[in-house]
């Protein structure tokens, strides 16, 4: 028992020396959230969010916005992001998740032909492999592996493997809140 209690003295008075810099909170935002906030384009852009294509939304059902860019993480680096914007959480989740299912991940919608929404499909794909040699290197992948369904946006995440298009999406969403 004096043990346990040595150690738990020991790494909170380590804890409390490292100093706020190298204590690493980790924020876990929900998948869906809807805390009746409404994002325009201009609220991505005041965050940082550089705009390079606005696709046609003429055939995507109730979606007011869709914006390809990208925006610079904590470490400097570029992300690629969609961003999907409808009039209200509702219509995001009920006319945008089936568009957005389809492009995502490992199974994802990447032929023109067979894509239910073609807008911007070539920025939906991705050349690039974890291990960047042989014959996988030119294998055409799903450039967003995680979305977030944020208040009336659908915020479609690129990243090496889930783990960094989920921190990429966190991000994305921490630096609007800091508005």
């Amino acid at each position: 028992m004096k043990k346990i209690i040595l150690l738990t003295i020991l790494l909170t008075l380590f804890l409390f020396s490292c100093g706020e810099s190298d204590v690493r909170v980790e924020v876990i935002i929900d998948k869906y959230t809807d805390n009746q906030k409404i994002y325009s384009k201009d609220n991505f852009i005041k965050s940082g969010f550089k705009v390079n294509k606005e696709y046609d939304v003429s055939e995507l059902e109730n979606a007011q916005a869709v914006l390809f860019g990208f925006w610079k993480n904590n470490t400097g680096k570029s992300v690629d992001y969609e961003i999907r914007i409808y009039p209200n959480h509702k219509s995001a989740s009920e006319y945008g998740l089936p568009y957005v299912d389809e492009v995502i991940g490992d199974d994802a919608v990447l032929k023109k032909s067979s894509s239910s929404w073609s807008e911007g499909i070539q920025d939906r794909r991705t050349r690039r492999d974890k291990s960047y040699g042989g014959s996988s290197a030119n294998t055409v992948r799903a450039k967003y592996l995680h979305y977030l369904v944020y208040n009336n946006t659908i915020i479609l995440c690129s990243g090496l493997d889930l783990s960094y298009a989920i921190q990429n999406c966190t991000e994305l969403v921490l630096s609007l809140e800091e508005q």
